[in-house]
């Protein structure tokens, strides 16, 4: 027996021992790895790593998805007028047609929804290329690109982030920007204008006049015909001009609405603001009053909304009041014959 041989056996023995009188569980002895083995290993180490990465991206919205823009919803936040979503607004007209030519530039952005079997995905943000896919993709089969929001799942989160997206392009009217502050209300996202305010970064009176533009009576909208064109600076004028004389302002509004052609935006704010200003026909109040003769009744007369009347006294007899009523009568007529020839010379 080689010398090598026994120095194993004898080492062998050893361990064994050891392992014996140990309370530990033997141990397992790995065979040695080949290189091969180690390199695969590695990739799949590294493979596993990398998914985990790509799969945290795609959490936090660092990879841009390819979508079906029908298996995605609108948001229930979404604060375009329809008129911003049609070909008759020049700038969604516009749109599409970059669309077909460029390809779609900036992504929305969506976030998943587990509620709806039609839809997989709602948006945040993005509501006007999310419309222009879906009409292009009527015509022929049409994707749109999107970041996944996974943040946006909280209402107020999901809120600011479509608004502070809009704010960034600046191409929200007032009109649509106070709708969606009143939805925020109404929804009870934020519980007052000074809460919205201090989340936007606007002051409490320019939400305020937002809100007031958002609010303002069918009959004005319609006379402006696209409440997108009523300027912000606006509210304080036609919220006025309602304060001070409504019917007014809401007849003068449906005479315009009314009209085959009509006027420019400004005229119309103009026509209302005049309209509002105009004074109200002053109501007479009652006037009457018992004259008296030697302590009896000669004669009552009272005067209400314009009309007189003439009471004689029981004591007075029916010849002398006949005479008296055509002497009045006669003193009417004189009067008003007078005044109203001079007026009408004028």
């Amino acid at each position: 027996m080689s010398k090598r041989n026994d120095i194993a056996r004898r080492v062998l023995s050893e361990l064994q021992r050891q392992e014996a009188a140990s309370d530990a569980p033997p141990r397992t002895v790995r065979p040695p790895r080949t290189f091969i083995g180690q390199v695969g290993e590695q990739m799949t180490q590294g493979f596993a790593a990398r998914v985990e990465v790509l799969e945290k991206e795609r959490r936090e919205g660092g990879v841009i998805l390819t979508l079906d823009p029908k298996r995605i919803r609108r948001g229930p936040q979404a604060n375009r007028h329809a008129l911003s979503l049609t070909d008759s607004d020049e700038e969604f007209a516009a749109l599409k047609r970059s669309l077909i030519r460029d390809g779609q530039i900036m992504p929305i952005s969506v976030r998943a929804v587990s509620d709806d079997p039609e839809h997989d995905y709602e948006v945040v943000y993005g509501h006007r290329r999310h419309e222009a896919a879906l009409q292009l993709d009527q015509q022929s089969p049409f994707t749109i690109r999107a970041v996944l929001d996974s943040a946006a799942q909280d209402p107020v989160t999901l809120a600011l982030h479509m608004y502070l997206e809009n704010a960034a392009r600046k191409d929200l009217s007032a009109y649509e920007l106070g709708a969606m502050f009143r939805a925020w209300l109404d929804a009870n996202i934020f519980d007052a204008q000074q809460a919205i305010a201090e989340a936007t970064g606007l002051g409490k009176p320019t939400v305020t006049k937002y809100l007031q533009v958002a609010s303002l009576p069918k009959a004005v909208l319609e006379a402006f015909g696209d409440p997108r064109v009523i300027a912000v600076r606006w509210a304080e004028i036609l919220s006025a001009a309602l304060k001070a004389n409504e019917p007014a302002v809401l007849a003068a509004a449906k005479k315009i609405a009314d009209r085959t052609e009509r006027p420019a935006p400004e005229v119309v704010l103009r026509q209302l603001s005049e309209a509002g200003t105009a004074r109200k026909p002053k109501r007479s109040g009652t006037q009457s009053e018992t004259v008296k003769i030697n302590g009896r009744t000669a004669f009552a007369y009272s005067l209400r909304n314009e009309k007189i009347s003439i009471r004689f006294g029981k004591h007075v007899d029916r010849e002398v009041a006949r005479e008296l009523s055509e002497e009045i009568k006669e003193l009417l007529t004189k009067r008003l014959h007078s005044r109203l020839g001079r007026e009408g010379g004028r």
